[in-house]
């Protein structure tokens, strides 16, 4: 897991080709006007535009990919993301792989999941064995946010 200010994106090219170019499409486009909705991008990279509103972070719905990385970063608004790696989890909800999603809880051994406040401008990268919680409120209310998911294949 990695997290991060758009700014710094920079540091993170040598991951590969594919993360980079994913950087590249938040930093050259117009985010703030693009509409919701999936963008192709190249080979095995698209990116998902969403307007949400957070949920409150008493129930965390957890989530993990296997095909697929994702680069969270907000648009505007803030977001709490929870997050812990896969081994403190058990399966809730099996792995979909049409939608290459499976959802898991927590083990009751496990100790609590980590949390960072995304603020706009701030991203997330979530590799497979991350799972994580997106979407939580930062506060007691919740709030409208726009985000961008890119996804990118794994290779």
């Amino acid at each position: 897991m990695i997290f991060d200010n758009i700014e710094n994106a920079h540091l993170y090219y040598n991951l590969g080709d594919k993360i980079k170019k994913g950087f590249e499409f938040i930093l050259n486009n117009d985010l703030k006007s693009m509409p919701c909705g999936r963008h192709d991008i190249a080979d095995g990279i698209y990116a998902n535009v969403q307007e949400l509103e957070t949920k409150l972070p008493h129930m965390p719905k957890f989530e993990a990919h296997r095909e697929y990385i994702d680069i969270q970063y907000v648009i505007s608004g803030n977001e709490r993301m929870d997050f812990s790696l896969i081994d403190n989890f058990l399966e809730d909800i099996p792995y979909d792989s049409e939608k290459d999603v499976e959802f898991l809880k927590l083990k009751e051994d496990a100790l609590c999941p980590n949390v960072i406040n995304v603020r706009e401008g701030d991203f997330a990268v979530f590799f497979p064995q991350d799972v994580h919680a997106p979407m939580l409120s930062c506060n007691d209310g919740c709030e409208k946010i726009k985000k961008v998911i890119v996804k990118i294949k794994a290779d």
